[in-house]
């Protein structure tokens, strides 16, 4: 998949958590329960935002392993007090999440991921080109 390879610089991350924050937001208002694919299109931007950090992908599906785990699995194991507590945490570590990937510079340089992505907003990523 040629959206999960290359670097995306920090204003199209924004526009792409911006949408789908707004089909969230739009979804619970008018379904009453937000849409659970915006996730997952937030999750397919932070790979190559991750990439121009100079970090891998993976740390990207680490988190939303773990949260999957938190929601879907967690009200199993733990008492049900603790489970919200859990959750709230969670829901306040996310947004740290996506602040930082949106906050933090990436490499000026190229790296592993491919050249420095173009300035503004493009919301394909800058792929790496072949030796």
């Amino acid at each position: 998949m040629q959206l999960l390879k290359g670097r995306i610089n920090r204003a199209s991350y924004w526009a792409i958590v911006g949408a789908a924050l707004a089909a969230i937001l739009v979804s619970a208002l008018v379904f009453r329960r937000p849409l659970p694919a915006a996730l997952v299109v937030m999750l397919v931007a932070a790979i190559p935002r991750l990439h121009d950090l100079g970090r891998t992908g993976w740390w990207a599906g680490g988190v939303f392993i773990a949260l999957m785990a938190l929601f879907f699995g967690g009200g199993f194991v733990i008492p049900p007090q603790a489970y919200q507590n859990t959750l709230g945490v969670a829901v306040l570590v996310l947004p740290v999440l996506l602040s930082a990937l949106g906050g933090l510079a990436g490499q000026a340089a190229d790296n592993r991921f491919g050249p420095p992505p173009p300035r503004g907003v493009k919301l394909k990523p800058a792929l790496p080109t072949e030796a």
